[in-house]
C-alpha cells in the first residue's frame, strides 16, 4: 500500500509515518507535503497513491481545494483536530476521518477499511449484492454501518441498530443484542443517513429505533418517559416540546 501524507507540522506528519509503518509494516510511505501547492505537483507525477491521509487545514488554504485543483483518484482520510470538520470531509473521497491527536485504534480502522474495501473491488468476480449490502445506502437511506470490532472492520445492519446517543465527547450505536461500538459522525449527520420513518430523535443525547420501545409514559413536566425493550445509559425522555411530535411519528407506524 503507497500512502501519501499531506501535515503542515512536521512532527504531527512523523509521528502518523511512524504509526504507520508500526500497524503494517507493508506500508510505503510516498511522500510527506505540507500544502495545497506541493499536493498539487506530487500528483501529478508517478507513481499515484492509494491511500492519502489528508489534514484539514494547511499553511495555503483548506485542503477541500485540493480537489478543485487536481485529480484525486484514490481515497481519502481526512485528519482534523475538530470534529465539526467531518460532515464536509464526507463529501469528498473520504473513507474515514481521525481526530488528532492521532490513537493507533483508529489509524488501524481507518487502515483496515480501506484494505476492505480494496479487497470488494480486486476480487476477480465481486461480490456485488454483499458489497451493495455493506456499503450502500438503500433508497437514499444507510442500510449499514460500518464499525470497529476487534481489530476487524464489521457491518451493522441499520434494523438491528436499537439507538444511537452522546456519551462525553463520543457517539455510541447500540445493537438490539446490547453490543456497543463507537462511530465517527455525530447525531446530527446520522439522523439525515437513517430517515424519519423508524427512527426518532428524543432529545439532545438519544437517536432511537421504533422497536426499541416497549411503553411510553407520562413524565414530570408534560415530558414523556419511554421504557426501552434493552437497558439504555441514561433514562431517554421526550422534551413537552417534541411530545406531539413524538406521539404523531408512533401513531403512524
Amino acid at each position: 500500500m503507497k500512502v501519501l501524507i499531506v501535515e503542515d507540522e512536521p512532527k504531527t506528519a512523523q509521528d502518523l509515518s511512524k504509526t504507520l509503518l508500526k500497524i503494517d509494516p507493508s506500508i510505503t510511505i510516498l511522500g510527506i507535503t505540507d500544502s495545497i501547492e506541493g499536493t498539487v505537483n506530487f500528483l501529478a507525477y508517478p507513481p499515484a497513491p492509494d491511500l492519502i491521509f489528508l489534514d484539514i487545514q494547511l499553511a495555503d488554504g483548506l485542503s477541500f481545494d485540493l480537489f478543485k485543483e487536481a485529480t484525486v483518484a484514490c481515497p481519502v482520510v481526512f485528519c482534523s483536530t475538530h470534529r465539526e470538520d467531518a460532515y464536509p470531509a464526507f463529501q469528498t473521497n473520504s473513507i474515514a476521518f481521525v481526530l488528532k491527536p492521532f490513537h493507533i485504534e483508529d489509524l488501524r480502522f481507518a487502515l483496515n477499511k480501506f484494505k476492505m474495501l480494496a479487497n470488494f473491488y480486486r476480487a476477480e468476480s465481486p461480490d456485488l449484492q454483499a458489497l451493495t449490502e455493506a456499503l450502500s445506502e438503500s433508497g437514499g437511506l444507510k442500510s449499514n454501518f460500518l464499525v470497529a470490532s476487534r481489530g476487524n472492520i464489521v457491518p451493522i445492519p441499520t434494523k438491528a441498530i436499537a439507538m444511537f446517543y452522546i456519551t462525553g465527547e463520543e457517539v455510541c450505536l447500540q445493537t438490539f443484542d446490547n453490543n456497543i461500538y463507537l462511530i465517527n459522525h455525530s447525531l446530527e449527520e446520522i439522523e439525515k443517513m437513517v430517515g424519519n420513518k423508524q427512527f426518532f430523535r428524543a432529545n439532545r443525547q438519544y437517536l432511537i429505533n421504533y422497536e426499541l420501545i416497549e411503553s411510553v409514559e407520562p413524565g414530570f413536566a408534560r415530558k414523556l418517559k419511554i421504557k426501552p425493550k434493552i437497558k439504555s445509559p441514561d433514562p431517554i425522555t421526550v422534551s413537552k416540546a417534541k411530545a406531539s411530535d413524538f406521539l404523531s411519528w408512533m401513531n403512524a407506524r
